[in-house]
């Protein structure tokens, strides 16, 4: 047979479970044709975005590895980048380093 069916339940209480029953209920078409048509959407976009993702990280290597090579001050512009999660402590050593940075560019 080549018709499988699955249960599927909504918890009213949660918010997304909410809003994907009322969305059923309000559908055009078969409950069935709105659930294949969610998670074949829904994984097409999440292939593409990984895809653009690690294109997009190629990308900013290359463009770091080129700036390096062409950059006269060497690595500096590590140092003014802030990285993406940082704690308290780090925050004030990353503000005082990019400070002292920014002070030693200007002197130019």
């Amino acid at each position: 047979m080549s018709i499988k069916n699955i249960k599927i339940r909504f918890n009213l209480d949660k918010e997304n479970d909410r809003r994907a029953y009322e969305y059923l209920q309000g559908a055009d078409k078969s409950y069935s044709k709105a659930v294949i048509s969610a998670i074949c959407g829904f994984m097409e976009l999440s292939e593409r975005t990984a895809s653009e993702d690690n294109f997009l990280e190629r990308v900013i290597s290359t463009i770091r590895e080129e700036i390096g090579k062409s950059n006269p001050l060497g690595h500096l512009l590590q140092f003014v980048q802030t990285p993406s999660a940082q704690t308290p402590a780090e925050k004030v050593n990353n503000a005082e380093t990019e400070e002292a940075v920014l002070d030693f560019l200007d002197s130019f």
